[in-house]
């Protein structure tokens, strides 16, 4: 896969996704650096993905998500950390999309209560800010449990005076109770 585009249906994914993708995106193969990092992401490993802006970064965890979510650890759940209330509400939306063409199901937590998504322990997939990632790991942690995949959006914000030791912190403790 290495550099060079590589079609999304022959990803060791269910059939709905690339299909998906085909026909409600238009995607039809991963661009160079996505071919590139998608084999550690869909293999389970750690991966830190940085590329240009709009190179493809959000596909691959959305690909990384269903992998793990469909196929290997299928019950299971993934959590999409992201720094803003209007990025949430962005990757909620293209999620729900996907997530629903698969069977599963998104839940928000941005600690506005007009735009919680109700149910958040019956969501697979839950899109929240790591302020409300803190707040849902102490108060309700049936919501975050059974994670499999984290996936923490604008990473770099880890080094922020003000939003990164919260997301340091969460991290940490994900990586503590769901290794």
């Amino acid at each position: 896969m290495s550099g060079r585009p590589y079609p999304v249906a022959d990803l060791d994914l269910p059939d709905s996704v690339p299909s998906f993708l085909s026909k409600q995106w238009g995607i039809e193969s991963l661009y160079p650096p996505q071919s590139e990092a998608i084999p550690a992401a869909l293999g389970g490993r750690n991966l830190l993905l940085a590329i240009p802006t709009a190179s493809g970064k959000s596909l691959v965890a959305y690909l990384t998500i269903c992998r793990r979510l469909l196929v290997e650890e299928i019950g299971s759940r993934a959590i999409y950390i992201v720094p803003l209330k209007a990025l949430a509400s962005e990757k909620y939306e293209e999620l729900q999309s996907l997530a629903s063409a698969c069977g599963l199901e998104v839940g928000m937590a941005v600690g506005d209560a007009s735009r919680e998504v109700q149910n958040l322990e019956k969501a697979d997939i839950l899109v929240c800010t790591s302020e409300k990632l803190d707040s849902l790991s102490r108060n309700r942690p049936d919501v975050i449990s059974g994670v499999s995949v984290v996936i923490a959006d604008e990473i770099h914000l880890v080094n922020d005076s003000s939003r990164g030791p919260t997301l340091e912190v969460n991290l940490a403790r994900l990586r503590i109770s769901h290794p």
